[in-house]
């Protein structure tokens, strides 16, 4: 079951809450991530005590152009674009955004020597 990470806007920068970490991607980042360049993700805790955190991540959106993905701390999360395109234009209050994650095919998660 996919667990959901809300994201807002706050003071031109999105804040993605996660469980273990306030996830942010600053204001300059968003809008290289609307030129569909990718942008770095900071965690918050980071960057208020030392303002030239390294990034733990990054952001970047999908070839098709619909779809946002964020990886950090071993996880990827996706929202589709339009949620975050409607946060920034104030029209949504927030986007949510789901965790992906890998999923082992039947066969290979069956002992050798048995058939599905």
């Amino acid at each position: 079951m996919p667990v959901a990470a809300p994201a807002r806007l706050y003071n031109g920068s999105v804040r993605i809450d996660v469980k273990t970490m306030q996830a942010v991607i600053p204001a300059g980042e968003i809008r290289r991530l609307e030129d569909h360049w990718p942008a770095s993700v900071f965690d918050i805790s980071d960057v208020m005590k030392n303002p030239d955190a390294a990034s733990v991540g990054k952001a970047w959106g999908t070839r098709s152009g619909k779809v946002v993905m964020i990886s950090f701390n071993d996880l990827q999360y996706v929202t589709p674009l339009a949620q975050v395109k409607g946060m920034i234009k104030r029209e949504r209050k927030y986007a949510h955004f789901a965790t992906m994650r890998t999923v082992e095919s039947r066969a290979a998660s069956q002992p050798a020597g048995v058939t599905a």
